[in-house]
């Protein structure tokens, strides 16, 4: 059995559902401490032709504390914002009625907690793009080691037998040790983010969320593209 295992990011890339779309099982790695500033809070869209960022508020909390421990803020009233936002940078794109069916579920999330907030987008995003996979929460396997011993006792605990992981934790996976810790297979998938026609762009602008993606393919074709090798 195919394993990977990630972050509940919000929005992510179309790299993200593309290491989704090779596993079996997919783990949400959610009891690891949270990062300022990272993808686990945060993305990105084109308006005006830029790059801006759209972010969750979350409330302040101890530097140590883990991603399933950090709370939104929602007096902040940020949903009905970013709503707009989208909506507005997107409405004459060709697929904005499935954007808006995505932005229209999200908006209806009201879970505290930032990992189950994003994680509900990301089943709904998962089955959308047609991604047939099991998801397991990390911190529902009671794990307390670190770094690759973690990752190595959560893929034991799913009875993984080869692990796919992203190209950018080869090097610390092989510091660690991980071929002689375990016999489980390691594969590495080195995903590059395709172009697609960007309505209104001079030029292509990649790695963007995976909003950008929806509101220029819709579902079936972001689908396809998201599985491509």
């Amino acid at each position: 059995m195919k394993c990977a295992i990630m972050q509940p990011h919000y929005f992510p890339w179309s790299g993200y559902f593309n290491l989704m779309s090779k596993v079996e099982t997919y783990v949400f790695l959610d009891d690891v401490q949270f990062s300022k500033n990272s993808w686990q809070s945060r993305n990105q869209i084109i308006i005006n032709d830029q790059k801006k960022w759209i972010m969750i508020p979350l409330k302040k909390s101890p530097l140590k504390t883990n991603i399933k421990d950090k709370l939104i803020d929602y007096s902040k009233k940020w949903q009905s914002k970013i709503f707009k936002t989208i909506i507005q940078n997107y409405k004459n794109y060709p697929f904005i009625k499935d954007l808006e069916e995505l932005m229209v579920f999200s908006s209806n999330i009201k879970l505290l907690n930032l990992s189950d907030y994003n994680i509900e987008i990301l089943k709904f995003l998962s089955f959308k793009l047609n991604i047939k996979v099991e998801f397991i929460k990390s911190s529902d396997l009671n794990v307390k080691k670190e770094r690759t011993q973690k990752v190595v006792e959560i893929l034991e605990k799913v009875k993984a037998t080869e692990y796919l992981s992203p190209i950018g934790a080869k090097e610390y996976l092989h510091k660690d040790g991980f071929d002689e810790i375990t016999k489980i297979k390691l594969l590495f998938n080195d995903y590059k983010c395709k172009s697609y026609n960007q309505k209104d762009s001079k030029n292509f602008v990649p790695s963007l969320s995976i909003i950008d993606l929806i509101a220029n393919l819709g579902w079936t074709s972001t689908s396809h593209h998201v599985k491509f090798e």
